[in-house]
């Protein structure tokens, strides 16, 4: 059957109208024991029983050029568990690699996932993949898995119970996964840039990253809601953290913490930080911020507060004097950027490969 002719939709994650005009209709929605209807921000999957734990589990996937794609991955699935107030116990993982990829290519991801899992105190349930002309990039697809007990979940607050006024605390810092992945496909070309001073700084980066232990430890009934800074960024984020609370927002520019190799290196390639992918940081909507920023620090997490959720629909951001409205989420920079490095290779008869294939 041939693919149905009609409007391009845009690269990066459907959108919230193309999923509710496009999949909501198509889908026959029961809640039963399901804990979280399907939406177009909702990452999680999972089952109440009556007797016994629940189980739960986070489906994602990651592209990019080098063996850390997989670390990445795993990093993206158990941090959406977490952001739910749930520990993965373990990870399924599928792998999809381009023609011409080399098995040394295969055994470093797999060196990167246990690496990953090790870091998190996880284990590889299963991994597997194959190589097809399908993709440009190495595609990792993670699916972490945990359980809880009973309504133990972050972000149990119906829409209707959020009285405004609650504080949006970042944990973390914004576009550093991002950054830490040009930093890994370009090394050569920003030492060309860069001191070597600078980068080697940046390459320390990766402990900035909070791990999911360090947020359950802190967070533990004090939360609202959380979410994951995945693709889009923050302000992508912001948008879904809005649109799953049912709540407006008002933060300020400002106060969202960047790395200044994060800056630098968005300088110089032309990308938004505020829209780039930083699995590893966190957003959290809580009415007990004091508590929960002593307990975050005292587990080594860096936490800023934004500002503070509003009862109205209206996303504010202001930067000094300036007031503007959050946009709806954008293409992710770094999967633009990854683009047009392919495009670019492709244009000189070439292609983007990965340190593992040189």
């Amino acid at each position: 059957m041939r693919m149905p002719q009609g409007n391009d939709m845009k690269n990066g994650r459907f959108t919230q109208t193309v999923w509710q005009r496009s999949v909501r209709k198509k889908l026959h929605i029961k809640k039963e024991e399901s804990i979280w209807d399907p939406s177009p921000w909702e990452m999680c999957s999972g089952f109440e029983t009556e007797e016994g734990p629940s189980f739960v589990w986070a489906d994602t996937q990651v592209s990019g050029y080098t063996a850390r794609t997989g670390y990445y991955a795993v990093y993206h699935a158990a941090g959406e568990l977490a952001a739910k107030g749930i520990s993965a116990a373990g990870v399924a993982v599928r792998i999809l690699l381009p023609e011409r990829s080399s098995e040394e290519c295969l055994s470093d991801l797999a060196e990167e996932i246990q690496r990953a899992c090790s870091e998190l105190e996880i284990r590889v349930t299963s991994l597997d993949g194959e190589v097809t002309d399908g993709v440009s990039r190495i595609i990792v697809f993670a699916s972490a898995a945990g359980t809880a007990l009973k309504g133990m979940f972050a972000g149990n607050v119906s829409p209707r119970e959020h009285t405004g006024q609650e504080e949006i605390l970042l944990c973390g810092y914004a576009g550093l996964e991002g950054t830490l992945r040009i930093l890994e496909t370009a090394g050569e070309e920003l030492e060309a840039r860069f001191v070597s001073s600078f980068l080697a700084q940046a390459e320390t980066l990766t402990a900035k990253l909070v791990r999911p232990k360090q947020l359950l430890n802190a967070t533990e009934r004090h939360v609202t809601a959380m979410r994951q800074i995945g693709r889009g960024g923050i302000f992508a984020a912001l948008w879904e953290l809005s649109g799953s609370e049912g709540t407006g927002f008002e933060i300020d520019l400002e106060r969202i913490t960047l790395k200044q190799e994060t800056v630098e290196i968005c300088e110089h390639y032309r990308l938004n930080p505020y829209l780039m992918t930083s699995a590893g940081s966190y957003l959290i909507l809580t009415r007990e911020a004091q508590a929960v920023r002593e307990l975050l620090e005292q587990s080594g997490v860096t936490v800023a507060g934004l500002g503070v959720s509003k009862t109205q629909n209206a996303r504010v951001i202001r930067n000094g004097e300036e007031i503007r409205y959050l946009d709806r989420p954008a293409r992710d920079e770094l999967d633009r950027w990854q683009s047009s490095r392919i495009k670019a290779a492709h244009r000189k008869g070439g292609r983007e490969v990965s340190e593992n294939e040189k």
